[in-house]
């Protein structure tokens, strides 16, 4: 939730952020951090219009710039863990000034257990950031609008290494806007699970479980959603290059105001990696998800360990699909490539339907120059349509490069 910046650049500075973690912990067991990073990123249609269109004031495109100031631990205490790692991020544009602002991204977590077979996690997560254009489906403001996204939550499992595991978990997360244009699309949303897993054999573990899901959107005219579901998991590793993991639940959702927007049918998510060499290295995900939001808000159920594609603003229900790619072409160069898909099924406060179809493709590059510095390179492509009570098509492509510096 999915666990997560939604412009260009802290996508970007998040996966340079990730890289230098990776290598750096192997070296160092310092378990703290501090850095800072630069990123510089042109951007052809910075409000995501659509094709033609143009801006009372500037062109279409921009190019800005995003510092950031990040840190973080990571501590292990006997039988707990105790980590956390927060950045905020000056982001000032060239042109479009109106859109400056000030991002930050918070994610803790305290993972605990005891002599017996209990453990479980509490983590919370707070973020801000320009709202992400391609998922807006209102008409593209002219000015700035920041997101607020908070999630916080935890789990209880007990099983530890037994063959049968049984866990809880409890998870609250909420949607907020700037932009008053925005307010009927504020939500928050309370879900509560209960499964028992069954450690089949070594590589194959299968579970069952129930989730009930309550969530509010909307500030004057509150649209209330009930969500069931009946979960069938299943994960598998062999080797450790190799994994999967699956979920098929039973999902029935009911609202209050916005009846097209219920729904009774099969979602789930399917998650695989596979890593046929210590250089090569290959990812992909499916998701079928009910509701407002629905990526956000399956985060912590989803298996697949992230959400495919952020917010998507009034679903009834959201297919997507991710490929991603890896390649370590030297110790200090690796080479990323992705693609992602997804397709949504619009309603809104009105009962008004459309279809928001996202392709997006990016190829980047990372080079660990040093112990701590790292510098990264990113490129991408992305065109939205959206069919419906709503019709547009806009595309936009994007160039990122950025340093980072960290200390340990």
């Amino acid at each position: 939730m999915q666990r997560h910046p939604l412009d260009a650049s802290r996508v970007l500075l998040a996966a340079v952020i990730a890289a230098g973690s990776v290598s750096a912990w192997a070296d160092e067991p310092s378990p703290y951090y501090i850095g800072a990073s630069q990123a510089f990123t042109r951007d052809s249609n910075v409000y995501r219009l659509p094709t033609g269109v143009t801006p009372t004031s500037g062109g279409r495109g921009d190019t800005y710039s995003s510092t950031t100031l990040l840190g973080g631990f990571d501590q292990p205490i006997g039988r707990q863990r105790v980590h956390a790692s927060a950045s905020v991020s000056a982001n000032r544009f060239q042109d479009h000034n109106s859109l400056n602002n000030t991002g930050y991204g918070l994610d803790a977590g305290w993972d605990w257990a005891t002599i017996e077979k209990l453990s479980g996690n509490v983590f919370v997560g707070l973020n801000q950031s320009l709202a992400s254009l391609e998922n807006a489906t209102l008409i593209p403001l002219g000015g700035r609008n920041l997101v607020k996204t908070q999630q916080f939550g935890g789990r209880v499992q007990w099983g530890g290494a037994s063959l049968l595991t049984l866990q809880a978990n409890y998870a609250h997360s909420t949607v907020d806007y700037s932009a008053p244009s925005y307010a009927e699309l504020e939500s928050s949303q309370d879900s509560v699970g209960l499964g028992a897993y069954y450690q089949l054999s070594g590589a194959l573990r299968l579970g069952t479980g129930l989730r009930f899901s309550h969530g509010e959107t909307g500030r004057t005219s509150v649209n209330k959603t009930d969500g069931h579901n009946l979960d069938l998991t299943a994960d598998w590793q062999s080797g450790g290059r190799t994994s999967a993991n699956a979920r098929v639940s039973w999902t029935r959702q009911s609202n209050s105001v916005v009846g097209g927007r219920d729904f009774s049918g099969l979602t789930g998510a399917l998650g695989a990696s596979y890593a046929p060499t210590a250089k090569l290295a290959f990812s992909a995900a499916l998701s079928r998800d009910a509701g407002v939001y629905s990526s956000f808000y399956n985060l912590n159920n989803a298996g697949v360990g992230a959400p495919i594609f952020g917010l998507s603003e009034n679903s009834q229900a959201t297919n997507a699909l991710s490929l991603g790619a890896r390649y370590a072409a030297t110790a200090k160069i690796n080479v990323n490539a992705g693609a992602q898909y997804r397709q949504a099924h619009l309603v809104d406060a009105a009962g008004a339907e459309s279809t928001d179809t996202l392709r997006s493709m990016s190829l980047g590059a990372t080079y660990a120059i040093a112990r701590n510095w790292l510098l990264a390179c990113n490129v991408a492509h992305l065109t939205r349509t959206i069919e419906g009570s709503v019709a547009y098509k806009a595309p936009a492509n994007t160039a990122s490069c950025s340093a980072q510096f960290t200390l340990r």
